[in-house]
């Protein structure tokens, strides 16, 4: 009966063992503090990794390309469109890009220090709406002044 008793006690021990390990690997595998898109913990080897920042890296060029882009083409519209001196419109489109980098990195710290990445996002997007509805506005208010000098 000791035998039987003293055989158990191992299994036992040896059953606590491996599901200690297997805890333990567990959180080894798990990213402390990080959560996936269902609010479950991220796990290594699983999310992220050099996939996820090869397409990360692959966007954050084409998005600059595709504001530099639009940079040159707004020093051509002020020029040929607007009529302003090529001078002035590369002062224009250089003023704008200083004022929009720099609005990126006070959004990145209200985002870090009071608000969630959410909500700024939420804010710059309200405010790019109300800048494009003026831009807009103010283009065929433009419009309509150049129809009614036209005549």
């Amino acid at each position: 009966m000791h035998f039987v008793y003293h055989l158990c006690s191992n299994i036992t021990k040896s059953a606590l063992h491996q599901i200690k390990d297997m805890e333990e690997e567990a959180r080894v595998q798990v990213w402390e503090g990080y959560v996936d898109w269902r609010n479950r913990p991220a796990i290594k080897g699983h999310h992220g990794g050099m996939l996820a920042a090869s397409f990360i890296l692959v966007v954050e060029v084409l998005e600059n390309l595709a504001y530099l882009a639009n940079a040159s083409n707004l020093v051509l519209y002020l020029s040929k469109f607007m009529h302003f001196s090529p001078s002035t419109s590369a002062n224009i489109v250089t003023n704008f890009m200083g004022t929009a980098f720099l609005l990126a990195i006070l959004g990145g710290f209200l985002a870090d220090a009071f608000f969630t990445t959410y909500s700024i996002y939420l804010i710059s997007a309200a405010i790019e709406f109300m800048e494009n509805a003026s831009r807009l506005s103010n283009s065929s208010e433009y419009r309509i002044l150049a129809c009614i000098s036209d005549t």
